[in-house]
């Protein structure tokens, strides 16, 4: 089943890369929230210093994002899909980009921080399952913590093929990851992102910083 839907994954994504190239759109990306998602995300904690892995890269936009507003960055990108990478690693030469799957193949390497946006977008039979493992797989590799967006039910229409993901759920599942838990649906209507910190890292704080969109 897995394997069926990384296929599906795949060729969703060349289909979009095939009709928009290197934009924003293949990702899913519309009306300028790119850069409000990547706020988000970037806002679990002080990054500077800090060493990043991007889960489901695509281009490896998110790099660029890091670099502009935080210092001594350590970033890799890892994604499912080898074009995407492909493109990522022709504008970004001296980044680390690998096609690479979390669930299948365990990581060596731990990051301070490990982040994705967008990851969990398309609808499949067992989203549920998908998303408790992505994030578990997530949180293992991960020093400090780690950061994830979702579509939210609190919507006011559900398109056909998208994952609306229940924020009640996430978060009691996440709690089940670590004590330390935060959830934030204040920035877009029907959009949510949550923060999973490790146990042991009490001194670490969120820093909301006000960054020019």
């Amino acid at each position: 089943m897995y394997e069926d839907m990384k296929k599906e994954i795949i060729k969703r994504y060349n289909e979009r890369l095939k009709k928009y190239g290197h934009d924003p759109r293949t990702l899913g990306w519309f009306k300028g929230r790119q850069p409000i998602r990547f706020k988000v995300i970037t806002q679990i904690g002080d990054l500077n210093n800090s060493s990043i892995l991007d889960v489901g890269c695509g281009f490896g936009d998110l790099y660029d994002f890091l670099i502009k507003n935080y210092r001594g960055i350590e970033y890799v990108g890892y994604d499912i899909n080898p074009n995407l990478i492909q493109t990522a690693k022709k504008t970004h030469p001296n980044v680390c980009f690998e096609v690479k799957d979390i669930l299948q193949e365990k990581l060596k390497e731990k990051f301070d921080y490990v982040v994705s946006s967008g990851l969990f977008e398309f609808r499949f039979p067992d989203s549920t399952s998908f998303t408790r493992n992505m994030l578990r797989g997530m949180f293992e590799s991960c020093k400090k913590g780690v950061a994830a967006d979702f579509m939210s039910t609190y919507a006011d229409f559900e398109e056909k093929n998208a994952f609306y993901a229940n924020p009640e759920d996430i978060f009691r599942f996440c709690k089940t990851l670590s004590k330390r838990v935060s959830l934030r649906h204040d920035y877009m209507p029907f959009e949510f992102c949550i923060y999973i910190y490790k146990n042991d890292s009490i001194n670490e704080r969120n820093v909301f910083t006000d960054f020019d969109l």
